[in-house]
């Protein structure tokens, strides 16, 4: 977890204009939920916070937060913290 979230925390990284650091958060999202749906629901902080980035980047990190919210099956915890972020 604390790797994945220094991650999120590089903004050249994950910030990266192709959205492959969104993917690659949202990816490690998905497989967590599958161990611990605690931990991946405090680990999408950074994606739910796309209204305070650009159109651009705000429309990739939604694209992943649609992406998990689809997925399944999904934990209640994620679901409710992915639904909440898209509003």
């Amino acid at each position: 977890r604390s790797l994945i979230s220094a991650f999120s925390t590089n903004a050249a990284h994950f910030h990266s204009e192709d959205g492959d650091g969104y993917k690659f958060l949202s990816d490690m999202i998905a497989k967590v939920d599958k161990l611990n749906p605690q931990v991946s629901s405090r680990m999408s902080g950074e994606l739910i916070q796309w209204k305070r980035y650009s159109k651009a980047r705000g429309d990739l990190m939604k694209g992943e937060l649609r992406r998990l919210v689809d997925m399944k099956p999904i934990s209640d915890d994620l679901f409710e913290v992915m639904s909440r972020g898209l509003k």
